[in-house]
């Protein structure tokens, strides 16, 4: 299998090793000893970090309070809500014994926490003065899998899951649409640079106990979907079977609306599939760690190298300290607003350095030598453009902020402009199985037929990945529907 000079297999010859050769080589996971499990490394770590921050601050502001639960559930509970214990029945991981002795019930290590937060809504629900309830947790998820792919789908992976309560099913539904737009999808789009598709699952593809699952479905480099964050309207079916009610202003026994949402590890997966190429690793800006990577060459006036180092960390961050960063010759400068910068002070060939920045996926690297410093010059070279040219060292600073900008303005664009060229409307089976194996989504107009849907499943393994909510771009694609029929978007998924 043919491989480039940085050991990354060509998309065309093999999707699904490119994209492990490029999440393995830009150092963001090792293979763990535990079937289907991955140790996530400091690099992703701090991508979800980056992530969970942004989203943490939009959650917090609509008066979300974070809780933490535990992560053993006793199966019985998954027992009294028989479609959701039928949704997660195959990807259980369940406790049985411990000290050699089995215990007198079996605990579910936690695939989602709809019941366990039943359990703690009973207790804490008594009027409607306590309404709405809204709690949030960041917690890592046991279900497993059986294909796992890194960051994709793993055994193991980490999300927040948001639960809420609500006097009426307008206020539950306002709420959990208000976190799928003002949360996921303005996240996703600002932050990590992905477009997509925003909508409605079908039937057989909610979330099970819901009654409605919305979705926003983005389109990875391969034509793949890949559903990025769910929010789901639970209603009150959970409720009535774990007997969680309050006295209303009425002074009668009534059931509260219940909402669950949640976006998980897997947006680092999609920010591997969407924005990297065949060099490597490629991270939005505003998701790097690091303003740019500095490669100084040293040769045979080192001083002076070190000297305009600290010249151009001043100019990028102002007041700077020096961190370790790996080993010997990695090392970051900071200053007090969290802003960094990543110093190669290797004594290598230029050629090594960048092959290295390639496969790191920062934005953009700073190159000088000798003849730079006589000059005052830097050399500003773009991961995401593939850019380099001449900057003037008085100039560096513009130049960072305006490269940045550029560039998450460009992974943005590159990702609306494949979504919206390749979602094709069909109008036959055969226009959607083209579609489907010639990597496109397919809109079709659907009639609500759920054999239809589980013939295209079988046959060509796409699935509806969502209806499409009124006023995107696939309003123009399919302007008109027959009546009983909705816009559906089929395509193959991760």
């Amino acid at each position: 299998m043919a491989k480039n000079k940085i050991n990354i297999t060509a998309q065309n010859e093999n999707y699904s090793q490119w994209y492990l050769d490029v999440a393995h080589s830009s150092k963001m996971f090792e293979y763990a000893p535990v079937t289907g499990c991955i140790t996530f490394l400091p690099k992703s770590v701090t991508l979800w970090n980056s992530i969970r921050m942004k989203m943490s601050d939009k959650i917090v502001a609509l008066g979300v309070r974070d809780i933490m639960l535990p992560m053993l559930i006793p199966v019985s509970f998954f027992e009294k809500e028989k479609e959701h214990i039928a949704g997660f029945a195959p990807e259980f991981a369940t406790v049985t014994h411990v000290g050699g002795k089995e215990l007198p019930e079996h605990y579910a290590l936690r695939p989602t926490s709809e019941t366990l937060f039943c359990d703690f809504f009973k207790k804490q629900l008594q009027s409607y003065k306590d309404l709405p309830m809204l709690y949030n947790q960041w917690a890592n998820i046991i279900r497993w899998e059986k294909r796992p792919r890194p960051f994709l789908r793993t055994s193991e992976f980490h999300w927040q899951e948001g639960h809420t309560l609500h006097a009426t099913e307008a206020d539950a539904h306002e709420f959990l649409m208000n976190i799928l737009n003002n949360v996921y999808i303005t996240t996703i789009r600002e932050f990590l640079a992905i477009d997509g598709i925003e909508g409605e699952k079908s039937p057989s593809e909610r979330f099970p106990g819901a009654i409605h699952t919305y979705t926003y479905e983005s389109m990875m480099s391969n034509g793949w979907a890949l559903q990025s964050c769910t929010s789901h309207l639970l209603s009150q079916n959970f409720m009535r079977d774990f007997e969680v009610s309050y006295q209303d202003e009425n002074d009668q026994q009534s059931y509260p609306f219940y909402t669950s949402w949640g976006a998980s590890t897997r947006l680092i997966g999609a920010l591997i599939s969407s924005h990297s190429d065949e060099r490597g690793l490629v991270i939005p800006p505003k998701m790097s760690e690091y303003k740019a990577v500095l490669l100084p060459l040293y040769g045979e006036q080192p001083e002076d190298v070190k000297k305009y180092t600290d010249e151009i960390a001043m100019l990028l961050l102002g007041k700077n300290t020096e961190i370790p960063v790996q080993g010997q010759y990695f090392r970051a400068r900071i200053n007090n607003k969290g802003e960094k910068i990543l110093i190669d002070n290797r004594d290598v060939r230029l050629g090594e350095k960048i092959n290295d920045f390639e496969l790191s996926g920062y934005p953009l690297r700073i190159e000088y030598g000798a003849r730079d410093i006589a000059e005052k010059m830097v050399i500003l070279g773009n991961r995401i453009s593939g850019e380099k040219h001449p900057v003037a060292l008085a100039e560096i600073a513009d130049a960072v902020i305006s490269g940045l900008e550029e560039g998450q303005k460009t992974l943005f664009e590159k990702s609306r402009n494949r979504l919206q060229g390749n979602t094709v409307a069909c109008e036959t089976e055969a226009d959607i199985a083209k579609a489907v194996e010639s990597g496109k989504f397919a809109l079709y107009a659907w009639d609500g037929d759920e054999k239809f849907e589980e013939h295209i499943k079988s046959l060509y393994k796409a699935t509806i990945r969502c209806l499409p909510f009124d006023g995107q771009f696939t309003d123009t694609l399919m302007p008109q529907v027959k009546k009983w029929h909705v816009r559906a978007i089929f395509a193959r998924a991760f």
